[in-house]
């Protein structure tokens, strides 16, 4: 044989195989309603063929009088078998489970450091005695409190030695006294990772690269040392050309691969422990580290910050001077994704010794409430507000005032919740359970069987019990009140939530600033302000302003609609049309179980004709031992398998939540 005829037959030999492929995946991928890599097609077109010439040399080489008669079987066993292994292949290991061969290396490493860095997390765990984990006890005896208070101890070390992105996410958890006992809440509290700096010349390159030009272009002169070095950054004290003394916050060098790897652990570990605890699924822990996760993610870029700060410096200057809180200035010609140039603040912050102790009552009151009264209009009014609100990041300037730092943390509420956080207020003002739970229900998303009486029943309860006279109220009514909404399966937006964490953390520093401080009486103080300036004639007109201008083009169309209505009533052509499953999510429900009914009777049809063609001897004769109906029971068999593989795949699928 010569050269040319082999390369023609080779070439169309690889042509017929590209083609098969091709035919199978456009088959497989709509057969299935899924993307199957090219990968897969090729193992299963392989597996499909060697099925095929199985069968082909056990009956018809034996048989040369077969010929093309069987060829629709030998074809129909082809795509079985490779829809097949698609679909087992598909249920097991979804596609994009495997990576691509040119990923391996790098996943081999990244999964070396990550078991290894398991390894080491879970031996602190063990060291300290939080594992095997377990549920908190909820009995009030005192051994019970010692146990909580030894438990909350050994996770605070646990965390702390853990390393930054554990800390932090112990911080976070310390806000929550709604999904652990006070004990653990007190210990978590103390949480602090005393961090070395930096190496300055890493620092130094992270800066410049930050930067984008040399220390010396952009600073006239610049401390090596920093004045003050935490787990994500450390800052240090600078002078511009321009004379003004700045701050500059520097990312640690490395960080973000060592937060990344962490928060990956995190959140397995937390997946683990709701997959395998009744308590890790009733707190909700993957939805915390995952939340965490972002707002840690958020921290770690700076120029997140920035805007931040500027928001909030426009925001502030919309306050009353007694309530109104300062916010540095940034200088965003020198900031980045790793870098962040602020004004030098002077003073100290409420968790340096004696800040506080330095500051006569009448000062502590009157910033206590300033503080407070801040917040809330952050809240309520703004829409942005400081998320993490603790002793450390509050200055005490020389001059009494009260600045902000640290902006990594900020949330936002949109219009609409702003005025729901208002109605909620108010109704604590008032104490008016029934307002209170009309305006968590407005915001909430509710489950199917909802009780909304017995939720009622519990929130006029609650009310009594903990805001009513006499009660020694606390900014934790905030976070039980999440829980006794969670207990109902009611889920409140996480912004609302996030400002009631941010609430209860500021409770916190405003009870070390002002002993005697209340919250709830403030609260209602502030709400009765808001009550009345809503009833001044200058607010009332602005509000009929407002509604004024957002009715006016709903009132410029009724005119046009009034004159089609009257007319289709004359010409008697005004009817109702009512739309039945309206929700894109009731049709596709309806169309897939059509899909799934249409398809397993066809399955079911099909077979029972396969079965009645099979046992039949009728027909003429194919082959030797093979009738026409009987070739036509095994082509119905083919397309019942593959309707029923569908089927089969479908169910599966949905029980995964696909």
């Amino acid at each position: 044989m010569e050269f040319a005829d082999i390369l023609g037959r080779i070439l169309f030999t690889a042509l017929i195989a590209v083609i098969y492929i091709a035919i199978l995946s456009m088959f497989v991928r709509r057969l299935l309603g899924v993307t199957v890599g090219w990968g897969r097609i090729i193992v299963a077109g392989l597996i499909g063929l060697g099925a095929e010439v199985s069968f082909e040399s056990r009956f018809v080489w034996r048989d040369p009088s077969a010929g093309l008669a069987l060829l629709p079987v030998q074809i129909g066993i082809v795509f079985i078998v490779a829809t097949l292994f698609l679909v087992l292949a598909e249920l097991v290991l979804p596609s994009g489970t495997i990576m691509r061969p040119d990923q391996w290396i790098a996943s081999l490493r990244s999964r070396f450091s990550r078991t290894r860095r398991y390894a080491e997390v879970t031996r602190i765990a063990l060291s300290h005695g939080i594992l095997p984990a377990k549920r908190p006890s909820t009995t009030s005896t005192p051994e019970a409190i010692a146990e909580r208070t030894a438990n909350g101890k050994s996770l605070r070390l646990a965390l702390q030695e853990s390393g930054v992105a554990f800390v932090k996410f112990g911080q976070v958890l310390s806000t929550r006294a709604e999904l652990l006992p006070a004990e653990y809440i007190t210990e978590l509290s103390k949480l602090q990772q005393a961090v070395p700096p930096a190496p300055w010349d890493q620092v130094r390159e992270v800066l410049e690269s930050g930067l984008g030009e040399d220390i010396e272009s952009a600073f006239a002169e610049f401390d090596h040392e920093p004045f003050a070095a935490a787990s994500i950054g450390q800052v240090h004290k600078a002078r511009l050309h321009t004379g003004e003394m700045v701050a500059v916050k520097v990312q640690r060098p490395g960080i973000i691969p060592v937060v990344e790897r962490d928060l990956d652990i995190t959140i397995r570990m937390a997946k683990t422990l709701e997959r395998s605890t009744d308590w890790g699924r009733s707190l909700g822990i993957v939805q915390i580290a995952e939340s965490f996760a972002d707002s840690l993610r958020e921290e770690l870029d700076y120029e997140v910050e920035a805007m931040n700060i500027a928001a909030l410096r426009t925001t502030q200057l919309r306050h009353p001077d007694s309530e109104r809180v300062e916010i540095p200035q940034h200088y965003p010609e020198f900031s980045g994704q790793r870098v962040l140039v602020m004004q030098m603040v002077s003073g100290a912050t409420l968790s340096a010794p004696g800040t506080i102790e330095g500051l006569s009552t009448e000062q502590r009151t009157k910033q206590a409430a300033a503080l407070f009264r801040s917040m809330m209009h952050q809240i309520m009014d703004d829409g942005i507000f400081h998320a993490d609100l603790h002793p450390g990041n509050i200055v005490v300037q020389p001059d009494g005032s009260i600045m902000l730092l640290d902006f990594g943390s900020v949330g936002r509420l949109d219009s609409e919740l702003r005025s729901l956080v208002a109605e909620v207020l108010l109704a604590f003002y008032r104490g008016d359970s029934r307002a209170i739970g009309d305006a968590l229900l407005e915001m909430a998303t509710l489950p199917e069987d909802f009780n909304e009486d017995m939720l009622r029943r519990e929130l006029s309860r609650f009310v009594s019990r903990y805001m009513g006279p006499g009660a020694d109220v606390k900014a934790e009514v905030f976070t039980m009140l999440v829980a006794l909404l969670a207990k109902h399966r009611i889920a409140i937006p996480g912004e609302l939530a996030g400002s009631f964490r941010a609430v209860a953390v500021l409770e916190g520093t405003l009870r070390q600033l002002d002993p005697d401080f209340d919250l709830i009486t403030e609260a209602r103080a502030y709400g009765k302000a808001r009550a009345k300036d809503t009833f001044r004639p200058s607010s009332l007109r602005e509000a009929l302003n407002n509604e004024a201008l957002s009715l006016l083009p709903v009132l410029k169309r009724i005119p046009r609609r009034l004159d089609a209505i009257t007319g289709d009533l004359e010409a008697g052509r005004l009817g109702i049309n009512m739309r039945l499953l309206a929700h894109p999510q009731d049709r596709k429900m309806v169309r897939s179980m059509l899909h799934e009914a249409i398809l397993t009777f066809l399955a079911g049809v099909t077979g029972i004709m396969a079965t009645i063609l099979l046992v039949s001897n009728g027909g003429p004769q194919v082959t030797e031992s093979l009738t026409l109906y009987q070739l036509f029971g095994y082509t119905l068999v083919i397309f019942a398998t593959i309707f029923a593989l569908r089927v089969v795949f479908d169910i599966f699928r949905r029980r995964r939540g696909e």
